[in-house]
């Protein structure tokens, strides 16, 4: 569940008494363009070397630390990147606006393949939550004491009928005799205009039981709601987030500070 991201494009400045800006459509599902086979066979051969790699780091591929197996991921994933010929903002295509004046931002036209849960496989410095001492000492202590330790890390995307795209970032957390509880927290992806990179606004955070003594909790539940604020209050961890790669298996994104994150998908929107 990290909070880092790609730097934000800075909005026009316009001179007093101009027109006003038309303000950008919402979002739309867009069918990811076909690969050629010779590319499509050169990913496969990363994508197998990259899961090898990860599956041999457990759960060290998601901890800070562990620098030279790293830099072996971190080189297959620029390889993947570089093979990868679309973005999942996509502005392509688009109508023109009738009437005079500027034309407006485009909608972002978001690949399909985007939506959906995803399993985080592997973050290069680790996440805003697997890098506190917390969190490594109950991974620490996962092996000696049973219920203890974090798992389901995941992100759901999902496109609203208003066109706005949802996030949820979560995480079990094991407490051993006090039960599992998952943690949670929503969100929302803004565009940023450069048609590749979002700005993600926080705006609730959810607490529920899930397991108790090594038994499954009735979904039914309640769950704890606490209120962030969102674009009102200028939200929880406002941050930038750029989609270097998709497919209909993996998803590649990058943070401000370089850190790379790997997904692989659980389920389709």
């Amino acid at each position: 569940m990290s909070k880092e991201f790609a730097q934000v494009q800075q909005p026009e400045l316009r001179p007093l008494g101009s027109s006003p800006v038309p303000e950008a459509p919402p979002a739309r599902a867009l069918s990811p363009r076909p690969v050629p086979a010779a590319i499509n066979s050169a990913r496969q051969q990363i994508k197998a070397e990259l899961l090898d790699i990860v599956q041999r780091l457990g759960i060290r591929a998601i901890l800070p630390g562990a620098e030279q197996e790293k830099a072996a991921v971190d080189k297959l994933l620029e390889q993947l990147q570089d093979r990868d010929f679309s973005f999942h903002l996509r502005t392509d295509n688009l109508p023109q606006p009738s009437g005079s004046g500027r034309r407006p931002d485009p909608a972002p036209a978001v690949d399909a393949r985007l939506f959906g849960t995803w399993e985080l496989l592997y973050a290069s410095n680790g996440t805003a939550v697997t890098r506190t001492g917390v969190a490594q000492a109950m991974i620490s202590a996962s092996s000696q004491l049973p219920g203890v330790g974090i798992s389901g890390i995941r992100q759901t995307l999902a496109l609203d009928p208003d066109g706005s795209i949802t996030t949820t970032n979560e995480a079990v957390f094991g407490f051993g005799p006090l039960g599992s509880w998952s943690l949670a927290i929503d969100g929302a992806w803004r565009n940023t205009g450069d048609g590749k990179s979002v700005k993600v606004i926080f705006d609730k955070f959810k607490v529920k039981p899930v397991g108790l003594l090594g038994l499954q909790l009735p979904q039914w539940l309640p769950q704890v709601l606490i209120s962030l604020g969102g674009d009102s209050a200028g939200g929880r961890g406002g941050a930038d987030w750029v989609t270097t790669y998709l497919d209909d298996e993996l998803r590649v994104g990058r943070g401000k500070s370089g850190n790379a994150f790997l997904f692989r998908r659980l389920l389709h929107s």
